[in-house]
């Protein structure tokens, strides 16, 4: 088809894409408009095969569409389309065979493409909140913000999105999802040298895509450490006082201003995050208290046992390299019938600081009866778990508990198994148990071994 100078000029006049694609499907037209958003000119576009522009994933679906249009068939559809530079876009394209008037055959077609990525993004984006805002009682996943700041920076156009923690004048990051290198949470900068730092002055969005030039950011220390161009940003609020920021950012200038329409949706987002961060700190608090024995401060029943459970699903071949060890303090009843109740709970308080001071990292102890403790404790032989057992247990017979005016000394009985592949909680218990009652069997304060 020839294109003629009035034609040209009438094409590049349309608020919308056009194109012409020949029967060998190759561009033999393209308008200012879709020069524009593809960043290319014509020049370098006529002749080439579509397939030389689209990606094979997108090419491979839209070919079967073509050899429609090409049979004589107008098509319509919404098509995500990914370039060959990585560039995703969602599309509204109309597809218009051109048959030639003399022979009537189809000697190629026009494409008429609205760009519409910004406000499918947009309903990407509230589609998320909305299941954020009605999924609250499931409590905070981080893979939830996680989403929200990947589908932010797809939306905004941006590399970078971070939900941080501000107090005082440390920056710290909580949250982040990024194209690049991952940002690791608990990343911490001074509050002056991020451009967060703008954004709580101003209490409100702060946008720029120029920060080089802009008057906010022009000779900021951010910008001299991260050469950032883009930045939204957004105060987080936790009842009424500042807790952080929402912030989106890049290193390049962001092609299109930031519009009324972005802001709104941060604020959205922002909402979501807050929404999530409330929710996580009331489950935080709940889960100590589930958790949680009141009088020591240690672990529960409940705790470890689902601790063991979470091994044996994560990697049951784990269970090997842990001890199981059940602590029972000698003759408690008559330490109570003795001095009274008041001075058993500062015993039990007492031994139970002794296991937090002497157990490793990776060690797990909890109260799971009255005076009876179980720890697992990893370790590498047996050697090992028996070191660790016996300087224990000599430690706790060293206290001096101190009981209105009253010094109290104590003992332990340890009875420890090492745990099997094949185990469950109950079975480690019953083997552990029962060396406790051989230790006290045995005269007490003493580990014996099952």
């Amino acid at each position: 088809m020839r294109i003629d100078r009035v034609f040209r000029k009438l094409a590049n006049t349309l608020p919308f894409m056009m194109a012409f694609i020949d029967t060998e499907r190759r561009y033999q037209f393209v308008n200012e408009r879709y020069e524009q958003f593809f960043g290319v000119k014509f020049a370098d576009l006529k002749g080439k095969l579509v397939a030389e522009v689209l990606g094979p994933e997108s090419y491979e679906r839209i070919s079967k569409i073509h050899s429609k249009v090409l049979a004589g068939e107008d098509v319509s559809l919404r098509e995500k389309v990914t370039l060959r530079n990585g560039r995703v876009l969602q599309l509204e394209i109309k597809y218009v065979p051109n048959q030639n008037q003399r022979t009537g055959q189809i000697n190629g077609f026009f494409a008429i493409i609205n760009d519409v990525t910004h406000y499918a993004s947009a309903s990407e984006v509230l589609r998320a909140v909305h299941d954020v805002m009605n999924r609250q009682s499931m409590g905070l996943s981080t893979d939830r913000i996680t989403k929200l700041l990947k589908l932010g920076c797809e939306y905004l156009n941006t590399d970078i999105g971070i939900v941080s923690r501000v107090v005082d004048n440390e920056y710290t990051v909580k949250y982040a999802w990024s194209t690049g290198d991952p940002i690791p949470p608990g990343t911490q900068f001074e509050l002056g040298n991020t451009y967060c730092s703008v954004t709580l002055a101003a209490s409100d969005v702060i946008a720029t895509r120029h920060a080089s030039t802009s008057k906010e950011f022009s000779g900021h220390p951010c910008y001299a450490a991260f050469q950032l161009e883009t930045y939204l940003g957004l105060p987080i609020r936790i009842n009424g006082k500042v807790w952080g920021t929402l912030n989106f950012s890049s290193q390049t200038s962001r092609g299109a201003p930031f519009t009324d329409l972005d802001k709104e949706l941060m604020g959205l987002l922002c909402s979501a995050i807050e929404t999530l961060i409330i929710n996580n700190s009331k489950t935080d608090r709940l889960e100590r208290l589930a958790y949680t024995d009141f009088l020591t401060g240690l672990s529960n029943r409940l705790f470890i046992n689902e601790f063991f459970e979470r091994l044996v699903y994560q990697n049951r071949e784990r269970l090997n390299q842990y001890y199981c060890a059940l602590v029972d303090i000698d003759h408690f009843k008559q330490l109570n019938d003795q001095f009274g109740h008041d001075a058993g709970d500062t015993v039990l308080q007492a031994v139970a600081l002794e296991f937090t001071d002497s157990l490793r990292n990776d060690d797990v102890c909890a109260r799971v009866g009255g005076e009876e403790f179980m720890l697992l404790i990893h370790a590498e032989d047996k050697a090992d778990i028996a070191r660790v057992v016996d300087r224990l247990r000599q430690d706790i017979e060293k206290l001096k508990i101190e009981h209105d005016d009253e010094i109290i000394t104590t003992t332990v009985s340890i009875g420890v198994t090492k745990l099997q592949e094949q185990d469950s909680f109950n079975l480690a218990y019953k083997r552990a148990d029962k060396a406790l009652y051989q230790s006290k069997s045995d005269g007490r304060n003493c580990t014996r071994w099952n």
